[in-house]
């Protein structure tokens, strides 16, 4: 390796370390993460063009084969179109857009299980078919499905019936919810990614994607939980995920960006916590997986390409309050 190379190498981890301390991290320029659907951004003749015969509509519209030819909820895909479809026939008075978010809606509502969770993609197979919290889909569509049976915001158009329904969408996911938290040793504790649709246990989906505990999407979850009407259950449920939170927590590690890579320092200075976003079930060992499945206890055992290209840290508990 030349000393140019080296020099500009050690200027970045001093930069970063400097930016650090500031709360500044520097993002590696090659990371890539998961885009928001189409129908983020999509004008509104192609949302009504592009909806699909089921209602749904698809993550990328380009898209015209596979499991992702099918509708999906995945990366903000199909609630997003019905909040944008609502709010612009608030706008415009157009009844193309109150009916295509109608119809959205109902394919919501088709798409539920019979034990109350949703899908990543409607009507899929391998692990398209699990019960998926990953990136917040199902819990997003449950906020969504909460505000249409209040007929919150944009949706004081829908009836009665259909506000009905939705209300007992979100009564079904609930109960799926609490169902799914997973048990070690006799405690509740948080939710995987995904779950088996039919077992209702944490379940694996892409190859780096291993059954286990997450941080991230639980977080999200239990903040859904909060907006409840308190039971028993629901504040048992939310304790034992805080209690698990702050059980796991990591302290006295900095995550470094650097231009090529991600790196964790041991820095006994640092106490503010951080959380790795999957845990070993059983053990609570923060877990990193490469392309080949294979389990590892630390990031730096995993290839580059991963270390990179995925939000292994984070601190998500925060936004409940957990310190």
């Amino acid at each position: 390796m030349s000393k140019s190379k080296i020099k500009y190498g050690s200027f970045v981890l001093i930069l970063t370390f400097i930016l650090g301390a500031f709360g500044i991290m520097l993002q590696p320029p090659q990371a890539v993460f998961a885009a928001d659907a189409s129908g983020a951004t999509a004008s509104f003749s192609d949302i009504l063009k592009y909806q699909q015969p089921d209602g749904g509509w698809r993550k990328d519209y380009a898209v015209t084969s596979g499991n992702w030819a099918k509708s999906t909820i995945d990366n903000k895909a199909t609630y997003t179109e019905i909040r944008r479809l609502a709010g612009e026939y608030q706008r415009t008075s157009n009844s193309s857009y109150s009916a295509a978010a109608i119809k959205g809606i109902n394919f919501l509502l088709n798409m539920q299980y019979a034990n109350g969770g949703w899908p990543q993609i409607y009507q899929s197979t391998g692990y398209h078919t699990h019960i998926t919290f990953n990136d917040n889909a199902m819990i997003n569509v449950m906020i969504l499905l909460d505000d249409i049976a209040n007929k919150r915001g944009d949706f004081a158009f829908i009836d009665s019936t259909l506000a009905g329904r939705c209300k007992t969408a979100v009564s079904k996911g609930i109960d799926n919810i609490l169902q799914t938290q997973v048990v070690v040793n006799g405690a509740l504790t948080v939710w995987g990614q995904q779950h088996d649709s039919v077992t209702l246990k944490p379940a694996g989906a892409r190859s780096y994607e291993v059954p286990s505990l997450c941080a991230n999407e639980s977080v999200g979850i239990v903040k859904f939980l909060k907006t409840r009407p308190a039971t028993s259950q629901i504040n048992a449920s939310i304790n034992a995920a805080e209690q698990w939170f702050r059980t796991v927590k990591i302290i006295g590690i900095r995550i470094v960006k650097t231009s090529d890579d991600v790196i964790v320092v041991e820095d006994s200075s640092v106490t503010t916590p951080i959380w790795a976003r999957f845990y070993e079930i059983g053990t609570n060992k923060p877990i990193f997986v490469g392309r080949d499945g294979i389990v590892k206890y630390k990031l730096s055992d995993i290839e580059q390409e991963r270390r990179v290209g995925y939000a292994w840290y984070g601190n998500w508990p925060s936004a409940l309050g957990i310190t």
